[in-house]
């Protein structure tokens, strides 16, 4: 411990005297450390954190799946993500031997009408088990009981805890009271108990629960798949096993043509299913930039190692052997990687934070991202790895420093080993370098190609008003039709306003909606085949209010309404898919159970997000086909700007219609890649510092080349060299070494970035322009950073060389 405590002051005092190469290494080492430290934070929190409940591991979700809808385009995404009806779960529930207890759950929302307004709100509808199989008990009052999930069961509903304290103030007598949802008063039965939610969004848990399948609409088929499905596991049993079961009985019960399959995954495995590979993808390019720090800190120490080569001679001619000498340089390199680290964990605090508020809120596991003593036990680790990694070849190589190094002329020999040696360094950061560019590069280039593609419909000056209609207006047809009518006249007469319209299913508001139509006359066979496509009920002027073309035909009008000819429009994909050889105006469609004439063919537009690709789609009027719709506003300026005084029009045509949110649309564009977005962000930044890390690194070692070959170039001018030649040659030297490691880069970056494929869009892993983009900014920073030192070695007077000899 002494010798331990003794190698230490020595390590800082001889840091302390070279300040400006330990200040440049520490900052060095503080980038990739805080980086790293980072992201690891953010995929700890997402992924890797367990889920607080008793035995998380054992959790997992369950889903039927549908294999012949892989072949369909519109279905292929959903093929394996079949959540159940209440029939379904019971059959399961009843037969099932493979889990401790089995659950379902919903999130609808409701409107509590209690108050001085109405508010819309979630609710979780839960089967009674669903506490069980999170192992969670109620913090106060009960749970529901079995069989109050059935048709008509008792209005009772649990409270979050932390609705409790906010709505109810924590009061403890709050079991029995009355809480208003669509005008029907609802028992509170329980608390549950603090933090528990099902989903980790960064939006608030919903604060009701309530029992499962009390519509009667929910059970009305068997095919009405409304409920997510969470279960435990068994001990012992296989999550395969599970499956295999679940198939089974699915199947048993089931009416369908095709057999379907069932998955059970991890229940934070599905969580967290869409951002695993993107989250490790990042994780990937900062070990990558923390990995360049270190190459670019061991060329540092190279250099400096000229310095102290007679240190090391005399130290064994003293007596000091090779073993005591290794162990005093890394324990400097490690004294250099705690201070990096401890610099490293102050940036990765603030890093963190604001890698948390550029996340796109869709991460599940945000709000558990922090920087803990998980995460600072990680940098800790990372900090003595990288500190073995960078001082290791530095100090084997002063090790071998002998006596005989005090009495030779200069240390030509091993001080042209270190140079090759730095060069070898700087090669294997350059190619460490361009795969992490050439990543960036890619996707960069993605997301331009992303963000430029025409979306169908102009996004600017639109505003989508989502509301909650309450049951007694959404009931009726008359009743619903009426109010929409109302809204619409009175939003279109507002000032500001140039157009409202409403429709199912806007464009990027995170919703979907297919059907299956029949198409007459299609096929040689076939009077009539099915097909899938995405369906829209609109109001007759939707489609000039957004701004999408209309190619053939006409659009809806004010006749297209019951009583009168039923029709529909397709749009154009559809018409290719569906009538390749001839025009599908005035052709037969079957779609909610009626035969509709097609009037109208309109462009395909964008909607849920802009890199799929253009789905057949058929449109019906609200005339025909009453449904609960949004409402979209253009607007003159800026459509936040027109929020308040929508809110306050539609209050005015009727209080009792709540709004829930008003988005403008350009916005809810820029959230359908937020994720592109952070991503290429972040990879571009890991970039960006790789490439001036090389640059510093090239720097360093042409300057200390200059600096060795002093007397050299001395000679050489004397003998009648131009500085501009001389300039050249050490360039030359250096940019041979860059030669290889771009070439062994390209190598590598080949190979991984093949990884990134599923996150291009319009580019090919081997795209040819970012390979020459990153090439021409790789050649311009070597040029420019072993330019520098080379210029000044062509500037250096022959006699004074000489002289000094």
């Amino acid at each position: 411990m002494s010798a331990l405590i003794a190698d230490l002051r020595f390590a800082l005092r001889t840091l302390g005297r070279r300040r400006g190469f330990f200040a440049v290494a520490v900052t060095t080492l503080a980038l990739g450390i805080g980086a790293a430290t980072s992201i690891f934070s953010v995929v700890d929190g997402v992924l890797f954190r367990p889920l607080p409940f008793p035995e998380p591991g054992r959790l997992v979700a369950v889903y039927q799946t549908y294999p012949e809808w892989r072949s369909e385009p519109i279905l292929a995404a959903s093929w394996d993500k079949i959540t159940l009806s209440v029939p379904e779960y019971r059959d399961w529930r009843a037969q099932q031997t493979s889990f401790d207890e089995v659950a379902i759950y919903s999130t609808v929302q409701t409107i509590v009408s209690d108050g001085d307004a109405p508010e819309q709100v979630g609710v979780v509808r839960a089967s009674p088990s669903l506490l069980s199989v999170l192992r969670a008990r109620p913090a106060l009052g009960r749970t529901f009981l079995p069989g109050e999930d059935q048709p008509g069961g008792p209005a009772v509903t649990m409270l979050s805890h932390e609705a409790w304290l906010t709505r109810f103030g924590g009061d403890s007598g709050v079991i029995g009271k009355m809480v208003r949802f669509e005008d029907k008063p609802h028992e509170i039965i329980g608390v549950l108990p603090p933090g528990l939610a099902l989903q980790r969004t960064s939006a608030p848990a919903p604060p009701f629960w309530a029992p499962a399948a009390q519509d009667s609409a929910e059970n009305a088929q068997r095919g009405n798949h409304n409920y997510l499905a969470i279960a435990r596991l068994k001990a012992g049993v296989t999550a395969e096993q599970a499956a295999l079961e679940t198939a089974r009985i699915m199947n048993a019960g089931s009416d369908r043509k095709e057999p379907s399959g069932a998955r059970v995954t991890g229940f934070q495995i599905e969580e967290t299913r869409d951002v695993r590979k993107p989250l490790f993808v990042l994780l990937a390019a900062v070990a990558l930039l923390l990995l360049i720090a270190c190459v670019n800190v061991a060329t540092l120490l190279l250099g400096e190692a000229a310095t102290r080569e007679q240190e090391m001679a005399t130290r064994v001619a003293l007596g000091a052997d090779r073993r005591r000498l290794v162990r005093q340089l890394l324990t400097e390199s490690l004294t250099l990687a705690g201070a990096g680290a401890l610099l490293g964990t102050l940036l990765a605090y603030g890093g963190t934070r604001i890698l948390v508020a550029m996340a796109p809120p869709r991460i599940p596991g945000l709000a558990d991202v922090r920087t803990d003593l998980r995460v600072l036990a990680v940098a800790l680790v990372a900090a003595m790895m990288t500190g073995l990694l960078f001082g290791l070849a530095p100090a084997l190589t002063l090790s071998r420093s002998g006596p005989a190094s005090l009495v030779r002329a200069g240390a030509g020999q091993s001080a042209r080993g270190r140079g090759r040696l730095q060069r070898a360094f700087v090669a294997l950061q350059l190619a460490l370098s361009v795969v992490l560019l050439v990543g960036a590069g890619l996707l960069s280039r993605s997301f331009t190609r992303l963000t430029a593609v025409d979306p169908g419909f102009r996004t600017e000056g639109l505003l989508l008003v989502r509301f909650a209609l309450p049951r007694r207006i959404a009931s009726d047809e008359a009743t619903r039709a009426d109010y929409y009518r109302r809204a619409l006249a009175r939003l279109a007469a507002l000032p500001g306003v140039d157009a409202a319209t409403a429709g199912t299913t806007p464009p990027f508001s995170s919703s979907n909606s297919s059907t299956s139509v029949e198409i007459e006359g299609l096929g040689a066979t076939a009077d009539v085949r099915r097909r899938e496509a995405q369906q829209r009920v609109i109001m007759p002027n939707y489609f000039a209010t957004l701004g999408i073309p209309l190619r053939a035909g006409r659009a809806f009008t004010d006749q297209d309404r019951d009583g009168g000819p039923f029709v529909a429009i397709v749009s154009e994909s559809m018409a290719r898919r569906d009538w390749p050889d001839s025009s599908p105006l005035g052709k037969r469609v079957r779609y909610r159970g009626e035969w509709r004439t097609v009037v109208g063919i309109v462009a395909d537009i964008k909607y849920r997000t802009l890199a799929a690709n253009d789905e057949p789609t058929v449109y019906a009027p609200f005339g025909q086909v009453s449904q609960g719709m949004s409402f979209l506003v253009r607007t003159r300026g800026e459509p936040n700007g027109m929020a308040p005084v929508i809110r306050t029009a539609l209050a005015e045509v009727d209080s009792r219609v709540p709004v829930t949110t008003l988005d403008a649309m350009p916005d809810l564009l820029k959230r359908s890649f937020a994720q592109e977005r952070y991503r290429t962000f972040l990879i571009g930044l890991f970039g960006a510092l790789a490439a001036v890390l090389a640059a510093v690194g090239m720097y360093g070692v042409t300057s200390r080349a200059v600096s060795r070959r002093t007397r050299e170039v001395g000679i050489r001018m004397a003998l009648g060299a131009t500085g501009r030649s001389v300039s050249g040659l050490i360039v030359g030297q250096t940019l041979a070494g860059v030669i290889v490691g771009v070439a062994v880069g390209l190598v590598g970056a080949v190979a991984a970035t093949r990884l990134l494929t599923p996150f291009l869009f319009g580019v090919s892993a081997t795209d040819p322009w970012t390979y020459a983009a990153i090439l021409a900014l790789l050649g311009v920073v070597s040029v420019a950073a072993s330019w520098v030192p080379a210029r000044r070695a062509g500037r250096v007077p022959p006699a004074a060389v000489l002289r000094a000899e």
